[in-house]
């Protein structure tokens, strides 16, 4: 990527907007989710429950919008954030992977004196604390034991779409994950928690049809992965801090 180029949502992009980002972004490592219990009596230190997760991380960024249009893509990059929902961005200073991203704070909008058609935006956004691995590369996986390697040292929830009929067993690092009564395809999210398919456009919540238990996660380093019957396409979203 070009020095200052970023691209939001996988679509909008700095050349659209005739932006680029003017600082080196400053990222914040995230903090992890510590609980510290100071009650008992007795002890020379709290006692401590790791939650197993971080907190989000911020990003600061200084944007500046050339051209007449400059008000206007700043609201396009605006609008573009305010969804509710998480969105991947990509920066020129990080350009292997992606961090998905909301504005939770106030931004400012700063004109010099010296041009009419020059704005620059200054904003923190709130990052999801891990970050993904760009490109991702998706995997097919048939009845044969494949092996997928995770080059980062994080587990990976991946997201897993399952083409087939009838029972289904997907099986990952020797742990079987069963489905029943699969009718032509079903799809699971490991972060989200959710199994579903598809049907005429419509997504069908098929929870029911996954035994009960944890969703298959990527740990690092080899994983062997295979289905019983049909095909599977594995997005294993690689991660890292």
């Amino acid at each position: 990527m070009e020095r200052g180029s970023f691209v939001l949502g996988h679509q909008l992009t700095s050349d659209q907007l005739d932006a680029r980002i003017l600082n080196y972004p400053t990222i914040t490592v995230p903090e992890r989710k510590h609980t510290l219990n100071t009650t008992p009596v007795g002890i020379d230190r709290a006692i401590l429950f790791d939650d197993g997760a971080y907190n989000n991380r911020d990003i600061q960024l200084i944007i500046g919008f050339e051209g007449k249009q400059s008000n206007s893509n700043i609201q396009k990059f605006l609008s573009a954030l305010d969804t509710g929902k998480y969105i991947d961005f990509q920066m020129y200073s990080d350009p292997d992977y992606t961090y998905q991203v909301i504005r939770q704070s106030t931004g400012t909008i700063a004109r010099p004196t010296y041009s009419d058609s020059y704005r620059e935006l200054t904003i923190t956004l709130s990052s999801a604390p891990y970050r993904y691995v760009e490109p991702a590369q998706t995997a097919t996986i048939t009845t044969n034991q494949s092996t997928l390697v995770n080059p980062t040292k994080y587990l990976a929830k991946p997201y897993i779409r399952i083409v087939g009929d009838g029972a289904i067993t997907l099986t990952v690092n020797g742990v079987d994950y069963k489905f029943t009564n699969v009718t032509g395809s079903i799809e699971l999210d490991s972060a989200m928690q959710n199994v579903w398919r598809i049907n005429g456009g419509v997504m069908v919540n098929e929870n029911a049809k996954m035994a009960i238990g944890p969703f298959p996660t990527l740990k690092p380093d080899n994983n062997t992965v295979k289905v019983s019957t049909g095909t599977a396409t594995i997005e294993p979203r690689w991660r890292t801090l």
